[in-house]
């Protein structure tokens, strides 16, 4: 992996670089309030065999080209975030058939539209690049900067689910190719006072 926008670079995890970045984010309760059941990261340590997780499921991951990647502030070559695009996992915690798009940003960055903007080009990836035909969103009902960023992203709100992820409710939203050529055609402006950086995602 290796995309660029104006202000961030978006690459594979380098876990015996990124580990301590990394602990910024899964070490903080404020991030994994709202990720899986909720453990925050004790040590660094935790964070590297998450980190190699993620990695190993990015070389794994089918369909390929799938995976989570690290995200870089261009401007300071600081890590700041997570982004993955991943198979979305049913109420057995198998394959939905669905892909999910999510990520998971250092509380520092939060608020400077961040994720928005790194997710908009995971989203042009992974129509344009894997011709995915939807892209959803899922996340925690309560969360309401995730929703808002989903909505931000042009996607449709599908009210509530317990289809996914062990059957946990949650929050769910689509984007569908066709309606991503619409946007992309006719592009939106949202004022940087606008912009409110999310973590979602049960992974």
């Amino acid at each position: 992996m290796d995309l660029q926008t104006e202000r961030l670079k978006i690459r594979n995890w380098l876990p015996d670089q990124d580990t301590a970045a990394a602990f910024g984010i899964y070490g903080d309760e404020r991030v994994m309030q709202w990720i899986g059941d909720r453990t925050v990261d004790p040590t660094p340590a935790a964070t590297q065999v998450r980190l190699e997780r993620y990695r190993q499921r990015t070389a794994a991951d089918k369909p390929p080209g799938m995976g989570c990647w690290a995200v870089e502030e261009l401007r300071t070559g600081q890590l700041i975030g997570n982004l993955l695009l991943v198979p979305l996992p049913n109420v057995e915690r198998q394959p939905s058939g669905h892909i999910e798009i999510g990520w998971h940003f250092n509380p520092a960055y939060w608020g400077q539209g961040f994720a928005t903007e790194a997710a908009q080009a995971v989203l042009k990836y992974g129509f344009e690049t894997l011709q995915l035909a939807e892209i959803y969103v899922v996340t925690l009902p309560n969360n309401e900067r995730s929703k808002a960023v989903a909505q931000r992203l042009g996607m449709a709100a599908l009210g509530t689910t317990h289809q996914y992820h062990g059957g946990t409710e949650l929050s769910l939203f689509k984007l569908t190719a066709e309606n991503w050529q619409i946007l992309i055609a006719e592009p939106r402006t949202v004022p940087a006072k606008m912009h409110k950086d999310s973590v979602y995602s049960d992974f």
